[in-house]
């Protein structure tokens, strides 16, 4: 028998059949080449019907070479909204977490996320998908025809069991905002100073929730993409680090207990408890920036394009040395915090002796590193004390050597990397085999 994992990503969409009796995988990575073309350049929007033509592609192609399925299980892009009608289509574009719409000016010298937070009380950020909605409101952008709001994969999981409401896992809801992390429920006074109709939210379910059926195949409710990546790549959640970098960069632990800790954010985990997570907005993306500019200049000074492929080895191979260079800073904020998304990064210490190629391929490193390093040093030492076991994932760590030692050194850990390809889609999949061992 095997079963089924889809994560639904930014840039890529991977489908992944696993046989439990001999733990082979198959693997099937598509791009997502759902991106919507904008007149605004804050706006971040996907085309949905694109998205679930690609997983139905994705999971027809994995029945040709799988005769047993046994279950589906679902994870994708946190945050995010769409919406659908009364027969439960997509009647919008998928907003995006990367989408800007909540720092725009609103009244007063506020912005969305601003008044929204003064008047809840309750911290939301740009991309979250009640403040994607709560602007979409008040600019009169939502369709006369959507009945509810979704993320992109309880979009897609619905589609697929041709049913018309939405369902929507705990660590789903939860990254919509105004969501209750104790009670684990949405808090709709809170919606209703804000003056939305809390009937536009999905159904919140349990996790391992079968929704329905694909042909004869049980769909389990999706989870979020970092707590589907986490139980793809960690063998003892409560020993380990797991750090993923990607065009982001996320650290997570697992706590058993709700705890707040200024600068993190505290998710619910798939299964009870939870995880307290440090999420950069530019993890990898920031070495991609270096290694462009260093395109550009070859570019600017030779003529010739320079292959990418070619400017990743040559900086990927550099040897990690801490004193590498000599009092060279780099922060890697290039695309702001969750907090504060006017923040920039910024090279510090540069001298007549420093200013090298060399020096800044291992300070950029060494920036988004010692980020995930801060994070981690928030978390309290009657939970740290104990996580003891340095875990990676993410294309943006697995094919960067550099990145890898550099985590080792600042960490003092001895760094492993997961032993999947797609943990997203695997940790999908082990919540798909978890429903079908508890229906």
């Amino acid at each position: 028998m095997e079963y089924i994992g889809i994560d639904i990503g930014t840039s890529s969409i991977c489908g992944i059949a696993y046989r439990p009796s001999d733990k082979s995988c198959k693997t099937i990575v598509k791009e997502n080449s759902a991106n919507m073309v904008s007149s605004c350049q804050w706006e971040k929007i996907q085309d949905p019907e694109r998205i679930y033509y690609i997983v139905e592609q994705i999971i027809d192609e994995l029945r040709t070479v799988c005769t047993d399925i046994k279950g589906i299980g679902f994870s994708g892009q946190m945050h995010g909204i769409l919406y659908v009608d009364a027969d439960g289509m997509a009647v919008s574009p998928l907003y995006t977490w990367q989408d800007g719409r909540g720092n725009l000016p609103y009244k007063e010298g506020e912005t969305y996320v601003d008044y929204m937070t003064k008047v809840t009380g309750w911290h939301v950020a740009t991309g979250y998908g009640l403040v994607t909605h709560y602007y979409n409101l008040h600019n009169g952008i939502v369709p006369d025809t959507a009945i509810k709001l979704c993320t992109i994969m309880d979009y897609v999981a619905m589609r697929l069991c041709k049913q018309a409401n939405p369902s929507i896992e705990l660590s789903n809801a939860a990254s919509l905002g105004l969501f209750d992390k104790q009670r684990l429920a949405f808090k709709e006074p809170l919606l209703d100073r804000l003056h939305m109709d809390s009937s536009v939210l999905p159904t919140v379910v349990e996790s391992r929730t079968v929704i329905g059926h694909y042909g004869d195949i049980p769909v389990c409710v999706s989870i979020g993409d970092n707590q589907a990546a986490f139980l793809g790549s960690v063998k003892d959640k409560d020993r380990s680090i797991h750090i993923t970098i990607g065009t982001s960069s996320q650290i997570s632990v697992y706590s058993d207990e709700y705890i707040e800790i200024n600068g993190l954010d505290t998710r619910p985990f798939p299964g009870g408890g939870y995880l307290l997570v440090g999420a950069s907005l530019c993890g990898g993306a920031s070495f991609a920036l270096l290694k462009d500019f260093f395109g550009r200049t070859l570019k600017l000074f030779t003529g010739a394009e320079v292959d990418d492929g070619y400017l990743f080895r040559q900086m990927t191979s550099m040897a990690y040395r801490a004193d590498s260079a000599e009092g060279i800073k780099v922060e890697t904020l290039f695309s702001g915090t969750r907090s504060d998304p006017n923040k920039r990064g910024k090279i510090e210490g540069i001298s007549l002796n420093n200013f090298t190629p060399e020096n800044l391929i291992v300070k950029f490193v060494d920036g988004v590193c010692s980020c995930l390093y801060d994070y981690f040093v928030l978390i309290p030492d009657s939970i740290s004390k104990g996580k003891t076991e340095l875990v990676g994932s993410g294309n943006g760590l697995k094919n960067n050597p550099l990145m890898q030692h550099t985590l080792e050194e600042i960490f003092g850990k001895e760094l492993r990397l997961s032993d999947v390809k797609e943990e997203a889609a695997f940790g999908a999949c082990c919540m798909a085999m978890g429903s079908m061992i508890n229906a």
